[in-house]
């Protein structure tokens, strides 16, 4: 997993270790997703290209050709590092072919997303 941080949100120290150890904990490998933090303008430039509705959104999920990316933005969040962590599993996840709108997977989805946060808090002490 790679962070490209485009932002002038800075995490606090520990912040992506305990974000890395989380998934680790639950068996998920996310090698091969870049998790990108942009600004509230460039991801309703994101949101309106790609939905149709140019307007900020927390997270955005993007699978093409074999490339996996997350893109986040921490200013919607309010700079808050758990929900900005709840936001990267939920990324993650969705990534990795995870979705809750479907409803054989929604349960197994929400399960890891829980285990993903309580590691999270139990890591970083949040």
């Amino acid at each position: 997993m790679e962070f490209v941080n485009l932002t002038d949100w800075r995490p606090p120290r520990g912040f992506w270790e305990a974000v890395r150890r989380s998934f680790e904990r639950v068996g998920i490998d996310p090698e091969g997703i870049t998790v990108a933090f942009v600004d509230e303008d460039y991801m309703a430039s994101l949101k309106g290209r790609y939905f149709g509705e140019r307007k900020p959104s927390d997270v955005l999920t993007f699978r093409y050709n074999g490339v996996r990316e997350v893109v986040i933005c921490p200013s919607f969040l309010k700079h808050d590092e758990y929900e900005i962590a709840r936001r990267i599993f939920h990324g993650v996840l969705h990534a990795l072919g995870y979705d809750h709108k479907v409803r054989t997977r929604e349960r197994e989805m929400e399960r890891l997303e829980t285990a993903l946060m309580e590691g999270f808090k139990d890591l970083f002490g949040v």
